[in-house]
């Protein structure tokens, strides 16, 4: 990899666990993003949850928020992977794993990633 990449935060939402009411729990996870210009996308294998998941003295479980210092971590990563790029030292790809290119770019359309997409709609249909 080369400095033609950059390296951003991005996040999904993901279930956390149940509430005491039996209601799932949505929550956010954090991870960082290497694309090119061309739209080619690759994802690091380290993920910053947003919440954590605890039992208080009755034994239910509860969700504290750490939106702030899951988002602190995931920058801490995206300056380290940056500044690797920047100064020329590359970076491991070993932590990344290649994931779909951006919607409609360069790449979206060379990989086929919309025709895919149809053929995987088909096929769960």
């Amino acid at each position: 990899m080369n400095s033609t990449f950059t390296s951003y935060i991005a996040s999904d939402l993901y279930h956390a666990g149940y509430t005491e009411d039996g209601q799932s729990f949505i929550a956010e996870v954090y991870y960082v993003t290497l694309e090119n210009q061309a739209g080619r996308r690759f994802r690091h294998t380290s993920s910053f949850y947003g919440v954590e998941r605890l039992v208080d003295e009755d034994g239910d479980d509860y969700f504290a928020d750490r939106r702030d210092q899951a988002t602190v971590k995931a920058n801490r990563l995206v300056d380290r992977v940056n500044a690797a790029l920047q100064s020329g030292k590359g970076i491991d790809m070993a932590y990344w794993e290649e994931v779909d290119p951006a919607y409609g770019s360069d790449e979206y359309i060379s990989q086929g990633t919309e025709a895919e997409r149809v053929y995987q709609e088909r096929l769960a249909a």
